[in-house]
């Protein structure tokens, strides 16, 4: 990580519900069409999301018509 670049914060499953009111299940549709920003696995029971593309995908949904393919983040 360069030293311009903030460390990501992970948000858990309980958290990104109160910000996507969508289902689990519409969720992982959204995330294998890649139209929802991928979660990452931390354990065999633990996955969480990168709340700065949570955050790009809820802002990117309210300017654009849905749905739309998310753009990928590198």
């Amino acid at each position: 990580m360069s030293t311009d670049q903030k460390p990501s914060v992970l948000i858990r499953r309980k958290t990104l519900l109160e910000r996507v009111p969508f289902t689990d299940r519409h969720i992982l549709n959204l995330e294998k069409k890649g139209e929802f920003p991928k979660r990452r696995v931390l354990g065999p029971r633990c996955v969480a999301w990168d709340e700065s593309e949570v955050n790009a995908w809820i802002e990117y949904r309210q300017k654009g018509p849905a749905p739309t393919p998310f753009p990928a983040h590198s």
